[in-house]
C-alpha cells in the first residue's frame, strides 16, 4: 500500500508537452486561415460585385476620305450637323468680319427671350409713339425698310416679321426701342447675350447691322443660329415665305432658298463693306432619320446687286454637297457581344447588343463607343462628345 500523498504524486506524473504543442500549433494554423481568408475577402474573392469590361473597339471611323464640300474661294463658310459637329469650315475663322443684316437674328433673339411669345401667339400690341418712329428713321437713307407711320399699331409678330422677312432696317431699333427704352441700351443687351451663348469673336454696334462695327464669325453665327431653332416662334418666323403686315402689306422673304433642299431659313445680309451673307439651316433625311443642319456664308463678293445672290448660290452648292455627304453607319450590330460580366470565382457572361446601333455622319468621322456600368452602350461623335448620338441596352446572353 502506498501513502496517500505518495501515490497522488505517482499518478499524476510529470506535465504532458504533447498536448501543449498541439494547442499550440491549433492556434498558428488557426490564424494563419483567418489572415488568408482576410487576404481573399480584401481582395473580393467572395463579394466582389460585377465588372463590366468593355471588349468592342472604344472608337470607330466611317470608312473613307472626308468629304470635299465647295468652300467659297472668298470669304468665311462654316457648316455644322446638328448633334454631331462641324462639317468643315473655310476662311479665317476667328476673324470677326461685318455680317450685316444677318445682325437682326440676333435682334430677333433678343427681343423674344425679353417677350417671349408663344408659337400661335400674336403677342402684345405696339402702337408706334413719336420715340419709336423717331427710332425707326434713325436708320441710314438708302437701307431696306417697309413703310412705317407714327400712331400705326403692330403686334410683336407683326414687327418681327416685319424685320426678319423683308430685313426692314427700319424695324430693327423700332423694336430695340420697344424692347430696352432706347436702341443703346439694346445693343448692350445683344452684346451680353453673345457672351452668355459663346460667341467670343461677335461684337454688335447696332440692331439692324448697317454698322459695319456689328461683326461676327461664321462659327459664331451658326452657333446662335441652332438657339435660334430652340426657339419655336422665332424657326416658324424665319421659315416663312411672306406674311401680311398693317399698312406695309405683304412681305416676301430675302431668302430665296426658303423651302429649296429642305432650307428653313434663317437670315440674309447684304452691304458694300459686309458683301453677300446669309445664315442657313436645313432639315432633310438621311435613311430614315431627320437631320438638322446649320450653316453660314459670309463675305461674299460682287456688285451690289450681285453679293446676296452669290451668297445664296455658295450657300445652295454648300448645302447640296453636306447632304450628299451625309450617311447612316452601323457601329455595332445587334447580337454582337461588346462587353463581359466578370466576378471573381464565376464564369464571364457576355453582353450583347440588343439592336443595331446607328449614326449619322459622314466617311472619316470617328465616333467613341463606350459601355457603363448600367449596362448600356453609347456612342458619340469624337467632335461633340457630350452628346450621345445613338445608344443600345445590352442583354446577358
Amino acid at each position: 500500500m502506498f501513502d496517500t500523498e505518495v501515490e497522488a504524486s505517482l499518478q499524476s506524473g510529470p506535465p504532458r508537452r504533447s498536448g501543449r504543442l498541439f494547442a499550440s500549433v491549433t492556434t498558428v494554423v488557426l490564424a494563419a486561415a483567418l489572415v488568408a481568408a482576410w487576404v481573399l475577402w480584401a481582395r473580393g474573392a467572395f463579394w466582389a460585385p460585377l465588372r463590366v469590361n468593355q471588349v468592342v473597339e472604344t472608337s470607330y471611323t466611317v470608312a473613307g476620305p472626308p468629304p470635299a464640300l465647295p468652300w467659297p474661294a472668298q470669304g468665311q463658310a462654316y457648316v455644322d450637323v446638328e448633334g454631331v459637329g462641324r462639317l468643315g469650315s473655310s476662311g479665317p475663322a476667328e476673324t470677326p468680319v461685318p455680317i450685316a443684316s444677318v445682325t437682326k437674328t440676333m435682334t430677333a433673339y433678343q427681343v423674344l427671350r425679353d417677350h417671349p411669345l408663344a408659337t400661335f401667339d400674336d403677342g402684345p400690341t405696339i402702337t408706334i409713339t413719336p420715340d419709336l418712329f423717331a427710332a425707326a428713321k434713325s436708320t441710314v437713307d438708302g437701307e431696306s425698310g417697309i413703310e412705317v407711320r407714327a400712331g400705326e399699331q403692330l403686334t410683336e409678330r407683326q414687327a418681327l416679321e416685319g424685320m426678319l422677312l423683308p430685313s426692314a432696317g427700319d424695324v430693327a431699333p423700332l423694336l430695340a426701342a420697344w424692347d430696352a427704352g432706347s436702341v443703346p441700351a439694346f445693343v448692350d443687351r445683344m452684346n451680353a447675350q453673345a457672351q452668355a451663348l459663346g460667341m467670343s469673336h461677335t461684337h454688335y454696334a447696332d440692331p439692324a447691322g448697317i454698322d459695319q462695327n456689328s461683326a461676327s464669325t461664321a462659327a459664331d453665327q451658326v452657333r446662335l443660329g441652332e438657339r435660334v431653332l430652340q426657339v419655336p416662334t422665332l424657326a416658324a418666323i424665319v421659315s416663312m415665305k411672306s406674311a401680311d403686315i398693317p399698312v406695309a402689306g405683304l412681305v416676301t422673304n430675302t431668302n430665296e432658298l426658303i423651302g429649296v433642299d429642305g432650307d428653313i431659313g434663317i437670315k440674309t445680309g447684304s452691304t458694300s463693306q459686309a458683301g453677300g451673307c446669309l445664315l442657313f439651316a436645313t432639315r432633310s433625311m438621311v435613311g430614315s432619320v431627320p437631320v438638322t443642319m446649320v450653316g453660314a456664308v459670309l463675305g461674299q463678293p460682287g456688285t451690289p446687286w450681285e453679293i446676296l445672290p452669290h451668297a445664296l448660290a455658295a450657300a445652295h452648292s454648300l448645302i447640296q454637297a453636306a447632304q450628299h455627304s451625309l450617311v447612316t453607319a452601323t457601329v455595332v450590330h445587334s447580337g454582337s457581344t461588346v462587353a463581359v460580366l466578370r466576378q471573381r470565382g464565376h464564369a464571364d457572361i457576355a453582353l450583347k447588343s440588343s439592336s443595331d446601333v446607328n449614326v449619322i455622319g459622314w466617311p472619316s468621322l470617328r465616333y467613341r463607343v463606350a459601355v457603363s456600368p448600367g449596362k448600356t452602350l453609347s456612342v458619340s461623335s469624337s467632335l461633340k462628345t457630350d452628346n450621345v448620338m445613338a445608344s443600345s441596352l445590352l442583354a446577358v446572353q
